[in-house]
């Protein structure tokens, strides 16, 4: 029995099986990865094809937040040198259109704005695939900002990608992705998004927003975006935000109470700090007179009731 099963061993080596199954152990998070990175660099060796825009429809994970953020310089630049960087699609058989962008919206709304086709490379790619080219490309091409790169990770994070698989596209440490995906769970979408991407602004103003906004819970959505600086730059937005939760609120004012007596001929205002006493009529000429000979005599005995 031992001996056949060592003769099956040295065959199995022979014939390369162990090593098979020993590949087959890696860790599929990180071979995965590796794996699109080298298809991505044999295909972006390969020619490019020329697409129609109308024939691509939209991914289904935004790897930014507007596509028409410096997008006039785009089209400047395609116009007068042409398109110098393909664009990736894939094929979509069973929609309505029948390719998928992966990465390069902005050059294909560029392209449409143009009104001239698309260079792109097409691939077959899963869901998977298309999403880990999408966060490789734009990790090495494409400035996020802090909070876009938060919205992607749990974009990623929503389509069954493990935090390892995020912090392997998104080049960042398990630290970083931790504070990324809290700042995105905190923070309502629909303040992330009147905000936008606020690409001056880091990690800690987005990271002392979530922390405002663990005590105050009182304020819902429609009360934050009332307090978002409306046609302000993204950072002021996101700042602005920021000084209206963190300002004190204004002091109460003084309680002045008033009230008439004598049929309105004579009025008492109470304030802190100050009482008044105002008087009209001819036959109430002499109440001022009247009442200052007894104030004192009347404060006296006040003073006495309350002690």
């Amino acid at each position: 029995m031992r001996k056949n099963l060592l003769a099956s061993s040295l065959k199995a080596v022979r014939d390369g099986k162990a090593a098979a199954t020993e590949e087959e152990q890696k860790p599929r998070k990180l071979s995965g990865v590796l794996d699109v990175q080298r298809g991505l660099d044999q295909l972006s060796a390969g020619a490019a094809r020329q697409i129609d825009p109308a024939q691509i429809s939209e991914s289904a994970v935004r790897d930014r937040f507007d596509v028409q953020d410096g997008l006039e310089d785009l089209v400047n630049s395609i116009s007068a040198s042409g398109q110098k960087l393909p664009v990736l699609l894939r094929r979509t058989p069973q929609a309505p259109l029948p390719y998928e962008v992966v990465y390069g919206r902005r050059r294909i709304e560029a392209c449409r704005q143009l009104g001239i086709q698309v260079l792109a490379h097409i691939a077959e790619l899963s869901d998977r695939e298309a999403l880990i080219s999408q966060g490789l490309e734009n990790a090495a091409r494409l400035q996020r900002s802090f909070i876009e790169q938060s919205v992607y990770a749990e974009q990623l994070l929503r389509h069954e990608f493990s935090r390892e698989d995020i912090m392997e596209v998104l080049a960042v440490d398990k630290t970083t992705i931790s504070r990324m995906l809290g700042v995105v769970a905190d923070v309502p979408r629909a303040v992330i998004d009147r905000i936008g991407p606020a690409h001056d602004s880091g990690r800690r103003p987005w990271q002392q927003l979530r922390d405002l906004l663990k005590v105050r819970e009182d304020l819902d959505e429609n009360a934050l975006i009332a307090m978002i600086p409306a046609n302000a730059p993204s950072s002021d937005r996101l700042n602005g935000l920021i000084r209206a939760l963190t300002q004190k609120p204004d002091p109460t004012p003084p309680v002045s109470v008033t009230r008439a007596i004598a049929e309105g001929r004579v009025k008492i205002e109470v304030a802190p700090g100050k009482i008044v006493v105002r008087s009209s009529g001819e036959d109430l000429k002499a109440f001022s007179a009247f009442l200052d000979d007894r104030l004192e005599q009347l404060l006296a005995d006040f003073l006495d009731d309350g002690a």
